[in-house]
């Protein structure tokens, strides 16, 4: 592992605040595209990556999902455990890590909020194989959350891409809709149950 490669926590560019977790029971998958072009086999070894600033809800979140997807049978690791905060990385050093740990994919999670109602759902180019997990920890990263902003009324949208490090791809992307909540572990275990079995009923993992 690259113990050594560490990285800026500001630059997570979209965070993951404790004000943004909620159940499993208020969690909902509402957008799911797979990359219809990826023939590769199912990814078995994943690192999960939780964009966030603070490392207290990073290690949580990355613990508490990596727990799930173990007990579904699929080997998974912190992203926390191989990349540290507090210096910077090149594509290539981030890479490396990865690849180090003998994983094939990576799954990472990002967040964004929307007011009550407002679904509208991006669309993805599975054909640019520049894009990668790299960009999670790009200091030109946008769309940062405020934690402080808007009320729990607010419906809160946590993005997930999925991709493959074999193939450089982009196999998966999805957005999970939940209401605002401050136990970490809880929301990622409600975001597990909700996103695992998608994944696998796709063959994806």
């Amino acid at each position: 592992m690259h113990n050594g490669i560490r990285l800026a926590a500001f630059a997570f560019g979209v965070g993951l605040g404790v004000m943004l977790l909620a159940s499993c029971a208020s969690t909902t998958l509402v957008s799911s595209q797979r990359n219809a072009a990826y023939t590769g086999p199912a990814l078995t070894r994943l690192v999960v990556l939780g964009a966030t600033s603070d490392p207290r809800v990073q290690r949580a979140f990355e613990d508490e999902f990596v727990a799930k997807l173990n007990a579904a049978g699929i080997a998974a690791v912190p992203s926390y455990s191989l990349i540290r905060e507090s210096a910077t990385a090149d594509r290539e050093q981030l890479r490396q890590a990865v690849e180090g740990a003998s994983m094939d994919g990576v799954l990472a999670a990002r967040l964004v909020k929307v007011e009550a109602n407002e679904t509208a759902l991006q669309a993805f180019n599975f054909e640019d194989r520049s894009a990668g997990f790299y960009a999670y920890y790009s200091s030109d990263s946008t769309g940062s959350f405020d934690p402080t902003l808007g009320g729990e009324s607010n419906n809160i949208t946590i993005h997930f891409d999925l991709y493959s490090l074999a193939g450089s791809q982009l196999v998966w992307a999805g957005d999970a809709a939940t209401l605002p909540s401050t136990d970490v572990k809880q929301v990622a275990a409600g975001l597990a149950y909700t996103l695992i079995p998608t994944l696998k009923k796709q063959k994806l993992i």
